[in-house]
């Protein structure tokens, strides 16, 4: 880092002019200048620091008038002038611009080293980077504050000009260039400003604590007032110029030093602007590949703090880094990782105690240059590590809640103490570092989340566990039917089949094995026999013993989708594909796997869990059916689409999502005017063929609506049983639920008449529009529906209906009441004999 000035070329070296970044045309030795101070750029005499490293001399007076006499002193060459100029004119580099100046004023005051120290007075610093012709490894910033400035003289209105020098400053000189030459420190100030435009940026930065700030307003009123004119200009320091001398040199320096940056200041004030707006450029290029690397780190909260600490240490160069956690519970900082490596024992923080604690409590970034001289440093921790802490940069890491953690770094390398550049990356770092840390936390909850969920599937599957004898007694049974299998079997295919007649749960299994072997996909998809056995049973084991949605809600559904496919030949006739078909029996079996009996309001109402996991995309109960679906789907035991490739396991899992969600009769409304359009010679055009399989798994799941007048009562009493019983949930949670679920307020009849008329007819209307074959559905929905109108009239005629409130049951039946819990419905089956 230091200059040795000894390693300096000999005081007599030549320096040769041209391009090449010298000092002027030919050689010299020396080149005398007396030109009086330039009207656009003003100075004050030198301020010397004794190479002992002890006093500080303050130079002379500021000249009242004119320049002092210089007689002896020759103006300089013209044409050195034009060729430095020249020289620095073909760059913007203010690296060599500092160079090619350095070594001109060296040249013409035959010193051991030159220097600038550009002031950017909106961090209040000093920077040093080139000493010489010599770029250090590492530029130097320090503090330069309003304590280092006094005013001017009042003829020439200068708010400040140096006065006095702080230990930061003369040790940054001693460690630059030693201490066996004295150093003339000049001042100059910067291009003037107009009035009107140093008020507007005083005014815009009266919120910051900048050098501007301090004093500053004061200085510029006194100095407007002295000047009594409209127009008055105003001045800011603008860089330092350090030259090795003493104090019988300072008069000849001072006009060297003028004559140089009369012509070369606005550019040299402009170059260090492009500087500091590239640093800048890069140091937000550096955070967001820092902010890529730890993000990358979110899957693991240890990984990601400790490159959180490495990151942090290198952006602010810094000998450690130590990061805290705050415990929102204790409210005490915890940190286990201390300088990248983990921490024997867990540290905590009282909050509000020492400096990170601080930090914690208030929020704000504390910068420590000494800190020994801080009253919340401990030194125990030093004396008893023996580790010496010089400065400290804390800062807090903060979400959009509050402050989440603490970090801190310990002793600037290759600098005095952190400076305005490290607090602004600290400031900067600190965001991705509250969005990291966040989302490590939101990410090792979902981790926990899914080894939760998962653990509770691999639990549902235990207990949902089928016996092999199970599985071995239906494969037997399909392959060698028994006389009752027989008899069902001969009508099993056609559309008035009613599978809850079947009643036998093990019968039920072994057709619906039989589904998938008449529709020829075990042998086209390579479904092995033993696992499509335990696949049925497992989803026979998923259905819940509700009333209504239970496993012979998804027999029913199933087999009048396999109806469809075998009466229709839908396959045949190029109607669906052979996957469509396959994916079509999969839902129709799966589409309301582990259904509770209550409906999607009531979920979306109650904010139960699974309306929290699913209630932003809709369809809550679908959408858990479809998950419960694929848990079995992926069961080692059962999985039925093993032989299937990777596109084609895609594109069955997609239609079998769309299938199960289309279900949900809101999607059924959301598409029913395009359903209505569908006409049998276009069923294979664009998305026709999707919407053809919403629109019959629709129907399938309203099957029960096209079966025996027997069939329908039961099935309507198993609807409201459920109907009624989630009102019943409703009242008890103080809500008012629907009147078709309230069971002193629905009229059975009434309702069913409406569901025919304004559900059922519609949609089988469609079917039967592109299959007319399958005209009869709407004789039998008919049908069905002038035995609810003469149910309606007789409960009316007896008091019974809605008139009266009740829900259409007549009173006197014997073992039926009138809120629908009975199980024979002899009040409906009197009606109808």
């Amino acid at each position: 880092m230091s200059y040795n000035a000894d390693d300096c070329p000999d005081s007599d070296t030549v320096v040769e002019g041209g391009g090449g970044g010298g000092s002027g045309g030919g050689g010299t030795t020396e080149s005398n200048c007396a030109t009086p101070t330039s009207p656009g750029m003003t100075r004050q005499d030198a301020v010397v620091v004794h190479g002992d490293g002890g006093s500080i001399d303050g130079g002379d007076p500021a000249p009242t008038a004119g320049p002092p006499s210089m007689a002896g002193y020759e103006p300089c060459d013209p044409l050195i002038i034009l060729n430095l100029f020249q020289s620095l004119s073909a760059t913007t580099n203010s690296l060599e611009l500092q160079m090619k100046i350095n070594l001109h004023l060296k040249a013409l005051t035959r010193s051991p080293y030159v220097f600038l120290v550009p002031i950017l007075h909106s961090s209040e610093e000093g920077l040093i980077q080139v000493i010489n012709d010599n770029v250090l490894e590492k530029e130097i910033r320090f503090s330069i504050n309003s304590t280092h400035f006094r005013s001017g003289s009042q003829h020439n209105g200068y708010p400040f000009v140096i006065d006095d020098l702080n230990k930061d400053f003369s040790e940054v000189i001693e460690m630059v260039v030693g201490n066996k030459h004295n150093t003339l420190i000049y001042d100059i100030l910067g291009p003037k400003v107009s009035k009107l435009q140093t008020q507007t940026s005083t005014t815009s930065a009266s919120s910051t604590s900048s050098l501007n700030e301090l004093n500053y307003a004061a200085f510029q009123q006194q100095a407007f007032q002295q000047q009594g004119q409209n127009g008055a200009t105003q001045q800011q320091i603008a860089l330092f110029v350090c030259i090795a001398g003493d104090s019988s040199s300072r008069s000849r320096y001072q006009f060297y030093i003028d004559d140089t940056f009369r012509y070369v200041l606005g550019h040299l004030v402009t170059a260090f602007e492009l500087y500091e707006e590239k640093r800048v450029r890069d140091q937000c290029q550096n955070l967001l590949q820092v902010a890529r690397r730890l993000l990358g780190k979110i899957g693991d909260l240890g990984q990601l703090l400790r490159g959180v600490m490495t990151e942090a240490k290198e952006l602010a160069a810094a000998e450690r880094c130590s990061l805290f956690l705050l415990d929102k519970h204790t409210g005490e900082l915890v940190s286990k990782v201390f300088d990248g490596n983990e921490a024997s024992k867990e540290i905590r923080i009282e909050s509000g105690k020492g400096i990170a604690g601080y930090v914690a409590q208030t929020g704000k970034l504390l910068n420590i240059r000494n800190a020994y001289q801080h009253p919340l440093f401990y030194k125990g921790v030093d004396e008893s590590t023996g580790f010496k802490t010089r400065n400290i940069l804390c800062f807090p890491i903060c979400d959009e809640e509050g402050v989440i953690g603490v970090a801190q770094l310990c002793n600037k390398l290759n600098g005095f103490h952190f400076d305005k550049c490290d607090e602004e990356v600290a400031t900067a770092f600190s965001v991705y570092c509250g969005i990291s840390i966040m989302h490590a936390l939101v990410h090792k909850q979902v981790q926990k989340a899914e080894a939760r969920y998962k653990l509770s599937q691999e639990l549902l599957l235990y207990h949902m566990k089928v016996p092999d004898t199970e599985v071995n007694h239906a494969l037997e049974a399909v392959k060698e039917p028994d006389r009752e299998q027989d008899e069902l079997y001969r009508t099993f295919q056609r559309f008035d089949f009613c599978p809850r007649d079947v009643k036998d749960h093990a019968l039920s299994v072994q057709l619906a094995m039989r589904m998938f072997y008449d529709l020829n996909f075990v042998g086209s998809f390579k479904i092995h026999e033993y696992k499509l056995a335990r696949f049925v049973l497992l989803v026979q084991k998923g259905y819940r013993d509700t009333p209504y949605h239970n496993w012979w809600h998804a027999f029913s559904v199933a087999h009048f989708a396999y109806s469809l496919m075998m009466n229709l030949r839908l396959i045949e006739r190029g109607i669906i594909t052979k996957m469509q078909g396959f994916s079509f029996l999969i839902a129709a079996f799966c589409h309301d796997l582990d259904h509770r009996g209550i409906s999607n309001s009531y979920q979306t109402q109650t904010s139960s869990p699974l309306a929290r996991l699913y209630s932003s995309e809709g369809s809550v109960n679908e959408r858990h059916h479809l998950s419960q679906a694929i848990c079995i789907l992926n069961d080692s035991s059962s999985k039925i689409l093993d032989g299937l490739s990777t596109t084609e396991f895609k594109e069955c899992i997609d239609y079998l999502r769309e299938l199960i969600l289309a279900t949900d009769l809101a999607n059924h409304f959301r598409i029913l005017p395009r359903l209505k359009k569908l006409r049998a010679e276009y069923l294979t055009e664009g998305s026709n063929q999707r919407l053809l399989l919403s629109l019959m798994i629709t129907c399938c799941d309203l099957n029960d609506q096209i079966k025996s007048w027997k069939t329908v009562q039961h099935v309507a009493h198993l609807v409201y049983a459920e109907f009624f019983a989630e009102g019943d949930l409703e009242k008890q949670m103080g809500l008012r639920p629907n009147a078709m679920m309230d069971r002193k307020k629905a009229c059975i009849p009434m309702l069913q008449i409406e569901f025919l008329t304004t559900v059922i007819r519609p949609t089988f209307e469609i079917l039967v529009q592109i299959f007319p074959e399958t005209g009869s559905f709407l004789d039998t929905i008919d049908s069905n529906r002038e035995q609810w109108e003469r149910v309606r009239n007789r409960a009316a005629q007896q008091g019974n209906g809605s008139e009266a409130g009740g829900n259409g049951a007549s009173e006197p039946c014997n073992g039926c009441n009138a809120t629908a819990e009975c199980c024979d419905f002899t009040c409906y089956t009197q009606v109808n004999d």
